[in-house]
């Protein structure tokens, strides 16, 4: 069995999400001696794929006989490697659902999202594995922990709460908009992706619309930038109520950062009111959260949401990766 991992998005600068998951999948691979490639070939038997504007690449290798899987709604804040549609209630895209419908075999990240996948009209199997992380590049000792510090000029004393999503996620940004003016002494960093549009333009739309001086909008910052700024930050918000946010969420808890989240964000794995995060009802309520736990006088959920990744690593991630692979080879999936 050798592997074909696929994703080679125009803009790389965008493409944070899906990169991060293409290195996991390799990285499981490896962890679980998979054989996989960059490039495809003769020898290849099962082709990966990230990125609905992968279809016509999906099709070329289902019509030479290859084995075709697709993991999806991993990467929802990626311009290049979403599925649902920019929407108020939750709709995949065209191009998504042909893809997630030719494939031979679609992973998602939890049960919820694979029950409404099958809602919106996706008929190919559907397999749940959860998002996995190397605890290891998320330590406090590392020379990266101070890149964001730097990066942005913080003083020491300075505390910090971070958000990542999409520029068109304006249910986001309107939370932290809110969240941030109540909480004047806490500054707030959202690094946002936006395709083909300008990242700055719309930031300075945002802000005449009357946000925050203490909510900084930002393009997406470069991998180690960004692992930094969670490990610097007392929390991050998970925001989105109608798109899975896996990823963020368990580097969050890698980094030991505080996660909170909206109690309607039913479609985001590993939160769990109480133990893993802290749900809120409304803006005002993660805002007084957030001032607490400034002051040191509010309940934390890290030290068990930190104890969750240790299951969540490539060997265990690899190792059901591997199980999907050979069940689909042998017919079991299809």
């Amino acid at each position: 069995m050798k592997v074909f991992v696929h994703y080679a998005p125009r803009n790389i600068a965008d493409a944070f999400e899906g990169t991060r998951l293409r290195k996991t999948i390799k990285g499981a691979c490896e962890a679980v001696s998979i054989p996989w490639v960059d490039v495809s070939g003769p020898d290849v038997t099962i082709a990966h794929f990230i990125s609905p504007d992968d279809i016509a690449l999906l099709r070329e290798h289902k019509e030479a006989g290859v084995l075709t899987v697709v993991s999806a709604f991993y990467t929802e804040d990626d311009p290049h490697a979403h599925f649902f549609a920019p929407s108020k209630t939750p709709r995949l895209t065209k191009k998504a659902l042909a893809l997630l419908n030719e494939a031979d075999l679609v992973l998602v990240p939890d049960p919820r999202v694979a029950e409404l996948a099958k809602y919106l009209g996706v008929t190919s199997k559907i397999e749940v594995i959860p998002p996995a992380v190397r605890r290891n590049r998320f330590s406090k000792n590392t020379p990266e922990a101070q890149a964001f510090p730097r990066y942005f000029r913080l003083r020491p004393e300075q505390k910090v709460v971070v958000a990542k999503g999409s520029y068109f996620d304006t249910r986001l940004l309107h939370l932290l908009r809110q969240v941030a003016s109540e909480c004047p002494d806490l500054e707030f960093y959202f690094f946002g992706t936006c395709g083909r549009y300008d990242v700055l333009n719309l930031a300075k739309h945002f802000h005449r619309l009357g946000a925050s001086k203490n909510l900084h909008l930002r393009d997406m910052v470069q991998d180690d930038i960004y692992r930094s700024a969670l490990l610097r930050s007392m929390a991050y918000i998970s925001g989105d109520d109608l798109r899975p946010d896996p990823l963020g969420p368990i580097e969050a808890f890698a980094s030991k950062t505080q996660v909170v989240a909206l109690q309607s964000n039913y479609l985001n794995p590993l939160l769990v009111d109480g133990k893993t995060a802290k749900y809120f009802a409304t803006a005002h309520d993660m805002a007084e959260y957030l001032n607490a736990l400034n002051l040191g006088t509010a309940e934390s959920t890290i030290d068990s949401a930190f104890a969750l990744t240790k299951d969540h690593n490539l060997i265990a991630f690899g190792k059901r990766l591997k199980q999907l692979y050979e069940a689909l080879a042998s017919g079991e999936s299809r």
